[in-house]
């Protein structure tokens, strides 16, 4: 029975897009990079406009995408983003700033979806 359970219970995930590769996780993924761009350093921008997304990834190409990330350039601290209000751990800017509203904003995709 327990069994039975479960499997209704994975089949209703996947109905909604709720399953790790379902269009709810696309969404989620999306929105976050939607918010996130105003926080990823901007100096030319191709940092911020090469870039991969899967169902569940966003990778930023450039080869000093992680320097930026992180902070550190050539060993030393990046002392001076151009653009003001970007920097290191932009996912984790973008999280404390807006986190309820990337959650709402995927909240009322799935309730239309679930209609």
């Amino acid at each position: 029975m327990a069994q039975l359970n479960l499997y209704k219970k994975d089949e209703i995930k996947k109905k909604l897009g709720l399953d790790p590769n379902g269009k709810v996780q696309k969404y989620f993924t999306n929105t976050c990079y939607r918010y996130m761009d105003k926080y990823v350093p901007k100096d030319t921008g191709n940092l911020r406009e090469i870039v991969t997304l899967t169902n569940n990834s966003i990778t930023y190409e450039q080869g000093y995408a992680e320097a930026q990330y992180y902070g550190i350039v050539n060993g030393q601290p990046v002392v001076n983003y151009t653009t003001p209000g970007t920097g290191p751990y932009w996912d984790e800017r973008m999280v404390s700033a807006e986190a309820d509203d990337v959650v709402k904003e995927v909240q009322d995709y799935v309730n239309k979806e679930a209609k």
